[in-house]
């Protein structure tokens, strides 16, 4: 499936409480605005978006999941959102894959955000020093 114009069902209807909880990310993002402002550089580090499923799955829920690639490095996303009795998005949790994908999107999602997220994404240091312990950034 290739992604429709415009932003997906969870993010469209995003109320001003929503919280995000993502694989890159060290806490919760709260509120839409800080929400909308962290994904719109997220999205821009994708190369493309192959989506294999996004709609509703039951009451209250919506998925989607597709594979993209960052700087050459594959990735799988699983999007899971709860949206509350008026369908609004209350809730979501983005799941990247592998590891290796995740870091790298952490340490390129804090080079990019605005200084008050930074605290939320893994900076060059931090990646350096998991690195030692287990390499898992491609070399190039």
């Amino acid at each position: 499936m290739t992604p429709a114009g415009g932003p997906p069902l969870w993010l469209a209807s995003l109320s001003e409480t929503a919280t995000l909880e993502a694989t890159v990310l060290k806490r919760p993002i709260e509120g839409r605005a800080d929400i909308l402002s962290v994904i719109k550089h997220a999205v821009s580090l994708y190369e493309f978006q192959q989506h294999s499923y996004k709609g509703t799955i039951g009451d209250g829920l919506y998925m989607e999941s597709y594979r993209s690639q960052i700087e050459g490095v594959p990735i799988e996303t699983v999007v899971l959102a709860h949206m509350d009795e008026r369908g609004a998005t209350d809730s979501a949790v983005i799941n990247h894959r592998p590891l290796n994908a995740v870091l790298l999107f952490s340490k390129l999602m804090w080079e990019r955000v605005d200084e008050r997220f930074r605290d939320c994404y893994l900076t060059g240091p931090e990646i350096a020093a998991l690195d030692k312990v287990q390499p898992v950034l491609p070399t190039k």
